[in-house]
C-alpha cells in the first residue's frame, strides 16, 4: 500500500514536462526514465552516475530519437529536478558551486557533471515505492513508452534500457476503428511500398495500417494520415529507414546498410512512387510527411537509381 506521500511523488513522475515546440520531439526525459525504471527492476541501486549513463542515454537518443545535430543527455539529467521532488542528484550544490558565474544558463555541461561525479536517479521515497511495488514499476513503464513511441518501437526499446521482463497489461490509445479498415480498402489489400498482399485463409497476413505522423505524438487517425504497408516497411518507417518526399516516392536513408535481401526489400525501393489510394484526396498530406521527415527519417537520403 502507498502513502499519500508515495502517492503523490509518483503522480509527478507520470507527469513530467516535456519540451515542445509544436510536434517536435524531444524523448530526452522518457528515455532517461526508462533507463531509470529498468535499473530498479534489475535491483540495482538507486543512484546511477551520468558518468555510466551518458552515452546509454546518448545512444538511445541515436537510436530511438529524431535526427539533430548535437544529441545532449545532460539535459534530462539535471532538468527532471525541475519536475517535482522524485528525482535525486546528491551532488547538486557541488554542481552549482563548480558551474558558478562561468555558466549562464541553466544546464550543466557534461564536463561539470563527470569532474564532481554527479549521481542521478529516483528519491528514496519513490526508489522504495517502485522496489516494494514491481508492478508499478510496469504501469509506469506502459505509460511512458505509449506516451511517447509508436507501437513497433516497444519491444527492441524495452529492450535497449535492458528490461527485457516487461509484463502487463497494456492500455490502448484510443483511435478510430475505421482507420486500419479504411486505409485496408483504400489501398486494395496490398503494401503501399512493394506490393505484398498476403493472407492466410481469408485472412490479411503482416499488412499493417501504418500512421506516418505516430498517433502516439498526435498523428490522427485520418486516412490521408496512413499508409497501409507490410510490416518490414511498416517498421522501417517508423525508425526512419524511409520515408516519403513531398510528391510521395520513397526515399531511404543512406544509414541503412545491409546485404542483397536488404537491396531488394528495401534500398532498391529509392525513389519509387508510392502505390495511390484509390481515393485521391487520400493520399498522404504534405504535414504529416513533413512531420516525419523533421521528426523520424534519418537523412540524408540515397539517390534514387
Amino acid at each position: 500500500m502507498l502513502s499519500e506521500e508515495q502517492k503523490r511523488l509518483i503522480d509527478s513522475l507520470s507527469s513530467v514536462s516535456i519540451w515542445k515546440r509544436g510536434a517536435v520531439r524531444a524523448p530526452h526525459k522518457p528515455l532517461l526514465l526508462l533507463l531509470a525504471l529498468a535499473a530498479v527492476q534489475r535491483g540495482e541501486e538507486r543512484l546511477m552516475k551520468y558518468d555510466d549513463i551518458h552515452q546509454k542515454l546518448e545512444q538511445l537518443l541515436c537510436d530511438f530519437g529524431p535526427q539533430r545535430k548535437s544529441i545532449h543527455p545532460e539535459y534530462p539529467f539535471w532538468r527532471l529536478q525541475n519536475d517535482g521532488d522524485f528525482w535525486d542528484i546528491p551532488e547538486r550544490e557541488r554542481v552549482i558551486a563548480e558551474r558558478g558565474a562561468r555558466i549562464r544558463t541553466g544546464d550543466i555541461p557534461p564536463r561539470i557533471l563527470k569532474e564532481v561525479k554527479a549521481r542521478g536517479g529516483f528519491s528514496p521515497d519513490v526508489y522504495r515505492a517502485l522496489v516494494d511495488n514491481p508492478q508499478l514499476v510496469n504501469n509506469l513503464v506502459t505509460s511512458i513508452i505509449d506516451e511517447h513511441f509508436p507501437a513497433s518501437y516497444h519491444a527492441e526499446l524495452l529492450n535497449s534500457v535492458g528490461m527485457p521482463a516487461f509484463m502487463t497489461g497494456r492500455k490502448s490509445l484510443e483511435r478510430n476503428p475505421k482507420f486500419r479498415e479504411d486505409i485496408v480498402r483504400l489501398y486494395e489489400h496490398k503494401c503501399a511500398m512493394c506490393d505484398f498482399d498476403g493472407r492466410l485463409g481469408f485472412a490479411i497476413l503482416a499488412l499493417e495500417a501504418a500512421h506516418i505522423m505516430w498517433h502516439a505524438l498526435g498523428g490522427p487517425d485520418k486516412p490521408n494520415n496512413g499508409i497501409l504497408l507490410c510490416s518490414i516497411h511498416h517498421k522501417a518507417l517508423d525508425r526512419g529507414a524511409i520515408g516519403l518526399t513531398d510528391d510521395c516516392r520513397v526515399k531511404v536513408s543512406q544509414h541503412l546498410h545491409g546485404g542483397s535481401r536488404v537491396n531488394q526489400l528495401i534500398t532498391d525501393l529509392a525513389g519509387r512512387p508510392l502505390n495511390k489510394p484509390l481515393e485521391r484526396e487520400m493520399e498522404p498530406a504534405k504535414e504529416y510527411i513533413e512531420w516525419h521527415s523533421n521528426e523520424v527519417f534519418k537523412g540524408p537520403m540515397r539517390p534514387s537509381k
